[in-house]
């Protein structure tokens, strides 16, 4: 796989989530990071789950979430990553704001900022 001009055995999304929670730790300490991998943007599972996040994008501003997308892989998947920087969440097929909500609503940090009134 060429990835970032060069030859690559590890997959863009690796190298991406590599990148996400060591060079930018900023960004995974203050939001929720949702990436959405699919071979491309005609795939239709990953057309169905832009439409779910766009319906329900109040949801994921109040849950300071950051979607990054990343294209031209095998197959359709999604990576939810939590504030603290930990994967939360791994699957290979659409996943609806509801169940994507009561994830994020049952963790530590959010239930701590629902307490708060945020």
């Amino acid at each position: 796989m060429k990835c970032f001009g060069v030859y690559s055995p590890m997959p863009r999304v690796f190298i991406f989530l590599l990148f996400v929670l060591f060079a930018r730790p900023s960004v995974a300490s203050s939001n929720c990071i949702l990436v959405i991998s699919a071979p491309s943007r005609e795939d239709k599972t990953y057309q169905r789950q832009s439409a779910e996040l766009v319906a329900d994008w109040a949801g994921l501003v109040e849950r300071d979430f950051v979607v990054q997308t990343v294209f031209e892989v095998r197959a359709f998947s999604i990576v939810l990553i939590g504030k603290e920087g930990g994967e939360k969440l791994r699957r290979d097929s659409f996943l609806t704001t509801r169940d994507l909500f009561a994830i994020v609503d049952a963790m530590p940090m959010r239930r701590a900022e629902m307490e708060r009134g945020r």
